[in-house]
């Protein structure tokens, strides 16, 4: 397709000129005399380049490009000029021009030669821009595709790492209540499952009992509640040995005396196990209900039936483990009458292993805990108020880790290493730790205000430094404040007018005047309630007077118990 020209120049001759070279090269060519007439053509001509005189009468060239970048982006402008000054070409270009030619023109090449380079970049744009939205969409289509294989991938790890928790903790665990929460554990994340309970059976009263619980509150769950068989959901479950899953209605009662008004669906799996030990060969063997699993969603489409299958092998293993320890129970309690009435060697080698067992399990117990919760959190799928709670406990002692190591540090190379010193605004270093701090401020509900701050108020300092020991103190004034409660940081001059004051108050709990004088020290802490309610390092305010004695000033606090506190820093003017 032949590329059109259009040619703007108030010079006839040259208009003339460019028409004839262009028309020979085989382009489709227009020309102009005017703005006007070059605005009226560009929007009406359908043209591939304009070949615009910079220096139009009445209206700069400058001025033009710009009308037309407006009107027609994708138009691009080679501009030419008689003043072949340097920054008329710069000029040009900013405002939008593809390329610029000086005039005279001595060798017309130049322009056909231009418009070339300048159609090969419009068309190499063009190119450019189909290749990016070609690849916008072919990431979008593979976006959408690994999230499909992620999603599918995580669920078949959820199931395959609930199976092996399942199995390590039959396997493994000593404390057979332990062991309860771990399967149970491993069982909601593997379905997504906010909640859930196992039940035991006691063969003795035909009733089942909760043994343990997930995803309620102590007080929310009847432990001493018993449960006849074929009462309700859960009873009817357990009588007929068979899974049910449903959606939970104010009609239908799925356990009695545990409230699952805030979930929609249930499932149920009995415990099955044989009626006799793996160890006696003593004829065919009957699978017998000794238990049974319950996991609660608040979701309305939960538990698929590949989920329901899972759970059935998690009950089936779940229901081996509990016949086993039910026999091991009977068999410790029968080995202990038997010892009981033994001499006092053998009851002395009792006393001894029993001895050793407790103090493993003392040992072991709290190791055991620590790791299942851990592949808790690793194994995902927990609700959001129970993933929200493991990733706020998870990082607030990383945080806490995280403060102790700075603190640490920043303690042992202050006396080494040389401050930065340089121009510090108060109000700079005021306005930015007031940011830094809102997060804490926000998740304790606390407001953070400043007031009085002087924008000419400078002062030489290490800035990086002194956000440090200031974000300290915003840090302690917000976790010692009570939701509702306001903190104010200022600034100003000393009286003296030799020191910039900056202050952070609180309206928090306060601090005892007989422990003003050691609240600065390394690793001291306040003793009572204040310090295992609020936890900490004992470095912080430590940190914070180093920090702010390093510059040589002073730090000091005014508080009363009960009637917040006031933290006052000191920092010289001037470098003496």
């Amino acid at each position: 397709m032949t590329k059109r020209v259009l040619i703007a120049d108030d010079e006839p001759l040259i208009r003339c000129a460019l028409d004839g070279y262009l028309t020979d090269c085989g382009y489709e060519t227009a020309t102009a005399a005017d703005v006007c007439e070059v605005l009226s053509l560009a929007r009406d001509g359908h043209f591939d380049v304009v070949l615009l005189d910079l220096r139009m009468p009445h209206v700069q060239g400058i001025d033009v490009i710009a009308a037309l970048t407006e009107e027609r982006p994708p138009l691009p402008v080679v501009v030419t000029s008689t003043t072949g000054r340097l920054d008329d070409a710069v000029q040009a270009m900013r405002s939008g021009a593809w390329d610029f030619i000086s005039k005279p023109i001595r060798d017309m090449g130049e322009v056909s030669l231009a418009i070339e380079r300048t159609l090969d970049r419009v068309r190499l744009v063009a190119e450019r821009d189909h290749c990016q939205r070609e690849l916008e969409r072919l990431n979008q289509s593979l976006e959408v595709e690994v999230l499909r294989q992620t999603s599918g991938l995580r669920a078949q790890n959820r199931r395959l790492t609930a199976t092996d928790r399942v199995a390590h903790a039959v396997s493994h665990a000593l404390e057979f209540d332990s062991m309860l929460s771990r399967v149970l554990g491993a069982a909601m994340t593997a379905v997504a499952a906010e909640s859930g309970v196992v039940q035991l059976l006691n063969p003795a009263t035909s009733c089942l009992y909760i043994a343990a619980a997930q995803g309620f509150s102590d007080e929310q769950v009847p432990y001493g509640l018993p449960l006849p068989l074929g009462t309700a959901v859960a009873g009817k479950t357990a009588r007929d040995g068979h899974v049910m899953r449903g959606w939970i209605t104010p009609t239908e009662e799925c356990l009695p005396g545990l409230d699952l008004s805030e979930h929609k669906s249930y499932a149920f799996v009995p415990l099955c196990a044989s009626d006799s030990p793996e160890s006696l060969d003593n004829g065919p063997r009957h699978q017998v209900v000794v238990g049974l699993l319950g996991v609660f969603s608040q979701r309305e489409d939960a538990f698929h039936p590949d989920e329901l299958d899972l759970l059935t092998a998690v009950g089936s293993q779940l229901g081996v483990a509990v016949t086993r320890a039910q026999y091991a129970s009977d068999l410790r309690r029968a080995n202990l009458q038997l010892e009981t009435a033994n001499e006092e060697l053998r009851r002395l080698a009792s006393l001894r292993e029993h001895f050793i067992q407790n103090v493993t399990h003392e040992l072991r117990t709290p190791l055991a805990l620590v790791r299942g919760y851990i592949e808790l959190l690793a194994g995902g799928g927990l609700s959001d108020d129970s993933w929200r709670q493991a990733i706020h406990v998870t990082r607030e002692r990383v945080l806490a880790l995280v403060e102790l190591v700075e603190a640490i540090t920043t303690l042992q190379v202050l006396g080494t290493t040389p401050l930065k010193i340089e121009q510090v605004s108060a109000t700079e270093l005021i306005m930015t730790v007031c940011q830094m701090a809102n997060q804490r401020a926000t998740g304790s509900e606390t407001t953070i205000r400043y007031e009085d701050l002087d924008a000419d108020l400078v002062f030489p300092g290490d800035f990086s430094r002194l956000a440090q020991a200031l974000h300290q103190l915003l840090d302690n004034a917000c976790k010692f404040s009570d939701p509702g409660q306001e903190i104010t940081v200022s600034s100003g001059v000393s009286p003296a007018g030799d020191h910039v004051i900056i202050s952070v108050c609180d309206q928090g709990i306060g601090i005892a005047e007989e422990e003003h004088s050691r609240i600065f020290d390394r690793f001291y802490q306040i003793d009572g309630s204040a310090t295992r309610r609020y936890g900490g390092t004992g470095l912080g305010l430590a940190l914070v007077r180093e920090i702010v004695e390093a510059h040589a000033g002073w730090v000091r606090v005014e508080s009363q118990v009960g009637a917040g506190s006031t933290f006052i820093v000191g920092l010289p003017l001037n470098v003496t």
